[in-house]
């Protein structure tokens, strides 16, 4: 086999273009499955520090009222339920406007490219030349990739706008996943409550938060490549911060307002 033929194909005889655009929709792929793990690992943990924060201060807050059990379920669930219709369309609403914001800077950009090319060629220049690139290696390089429209248009928009020309945000499916993340999460807090009353479900409620708090704190480390017992204590702490929060505050605000609940 000639050296023109080995440099054409790889992989045992797939060719290079096409291999490069597999290798560059694996790598596309994959980052898109570790940022999405990350928004579901956000979600739940959200949903477990919230409802972990409410149960706790409205358990502290009706400490020794007959109705302290039902309350402090009912606000579970309520909170649970309110987050989740807030974190959905809060991430629907979020991604839907950075999508039509990237889509407005994409095609002005590529207005420019159309109407402007020798600014544009100034620019790439510019662009490569700040990089390091030798002023006249820079120029023969802008002027090299103009001559592949699709290739000049995406390293343009890449390196100008600092996005990918293909973006693959979906509002509905961000706002989703966001949603069942969060619930997902506040069903620890609130579970114990279902079952037990009174210390002991507060103790409950507290172990198995510290639980799914530590593995979901191991679990992003995992993620994003961090140590994980580090990852698993690092937001174990933040629980612990956010249960003692409300702890604080279920002890403060009835006394500062003089609120009680009646005995039933």
């Amino acid at each position: 086999m000639s050296g023109d033929s080995v440099a054409a194909t790889v992989d045992g005889g797939l060719p290079a273009s096409r291999a490069a655009r597999v290798a560059a929709g694996s790598e596309r792929d994959e980052l898109a499955r570790r940022a999405g793990v990350r928004e579901v690992v956000f979600g739940v943990q959200d949903g477990l520090l919230t409802t972990l924060g409410l149960t706790t201060g409205v358990a502290t807050a009706t400490a020794g009222a007959a109705v302290a059990h039902t309350t402090i379920l009912i606000a579970g669930l309520v909170g649970a339920l309110a987050g989740m219709v807030s974190m959905g369309s809060g991430a629907y609403l979020a991604t839907g406007a950075e999508r039509d914001l990237l889509r407005a800077a994409i095609r002005k950009e590529r207005q420019e490219l159309r109407s402007q090319p020798l600014e544009e060629h100034r620019e790439m220049v510019a662009i490569l030349t700040d990089r390091g690139v030798p002023a006249d290696e820079a120029e023969r390089l802008s002027g090299t990739l103009a001559k592949y429209p699709r290739l000049w248009e995406e390293t343009h928009i890449e390196k100008e706008l600092g996005i990918s020309s293909e973006l693959e945000e979906s509002p509905l499916r961000d706002g989703a996943a966001m949603a069942a993340a969060f619930v997902v999460g506040a069903i620890g807090p609130v579970l114990p409550y279902v079952f037990i009353n009174g210390l002991a479900a507060v103790l409950a409620s507290l172990a198995v938060s510290a639980v799914v708090l530590l593995g979901v704190g191991m679990g992003k480390a995992r993620v994003v490549g961090q140590h994980v017992l580090l990852g698993g204590a690092q937001v174990l702490g933040v629980g612990a911060v956010a249960a003692l929060a409300g702890y604080v505050l279920g002890v403060l605000l009835p006394h500062t307002f003089g609120l009680r609940l009646p005995p039933t």
